[in-house]
C-alpha cells in the first residue's frame, strides 16, 4: 500500500551539528535519518524556520509527496490504542526530554512489532543516549493521498 511506502525506508544515521538547546539540529538530523537520506544536504534545520517546525516539515515533505503526521504519545509513551495502526518497522521521530538538560530533543524511532511501543534506534546526538521519559509524541512521514492534502492532486503509485 501507498501508505506504508515509509514503512520499508532505511533508516540512516546522520548525526546533529548544532547542539544549542531549543535551537539544534537534532530533528533535521532525525527527519533526514528517517527518511534514509545520505546527508542533510538540502535539509532544512526545521526548529530554525520562521514559520515554526510543524510547517518547515510540512513543505519540506510536500515537496516529496509525503505527509506529516504527529500522534501524542500516551503517559506510558505508547501510542494509543486508536493509532495502533502503524506497520511494524515503521520509522518515526520521537520526542522526549534530553537526558543533558531539562529540555527537548527527538531520536529516529521504529514502530515495535505489538503496535503499540516504539523502539528507539537512533540518537543525532554523538552522545546516543536518546530520551529521558515521558515520551511526549512521534511523527511518521505517510505518502500524500487526495483525502489528506487540501487542493492536492493524488499521485498515482509506480
Amino acid at each position: 500500500a501507498a501508505s506504508d511506502a515509509a514503512a520499508a525506508t532505511t533508516i540512516t544515521k546522520l548525526r546533529q551539528t548544532d547542539f544549542t538547546p531549543g535551537t539544534g539540529n537534532a530533528l533535521q538530523a532525525a527527519v533526514a535519518s528517517a527518511l534514509g537520506c545520505d546527508s542533510m544536504e538540502g535539509v532544512p534545520n526545521f526548529v530554525a524556520a520562521p514559520e515554526g517546525y510543524e510547517e518547515s516539515i510540512r513543505t519540506f515533505l510536500a515537496a516529496r509527496n509525503l505527509e506529516f503526521q504527529k500522534v501524542k504519545l500516551t503517559e506510558a509513551g505508547s501510542l494509543p490504542e486508536d493509532q495502533q495502526t502503524l506497520a511494524a518497522g515503521r520509522a518515526c521521530i520521537v520526542r522526549g526530554t534530553s537526558p543533558r538538560g531539562d529540555f527537548g530533543h527527538v531520536v529516529v524511532g521504529q514502530i515495535s512489532a505489538d503496535g503499540a511501543s516504539i523502539e528507539l534506534v537512533h540518537d543525532p546526538h554523538p552522545e546516543e543516549t536518546m530520551l529521558r521519559p515521558p515520551l511526549v509524541w512521534l511523527a511518521y512521514f505517510p505518502v500524500a493521498t487526495k483525502e489528506n492534502i487540501e487542493g492536492g492532486e493524488r499521485t498515482e503509485e509506480k
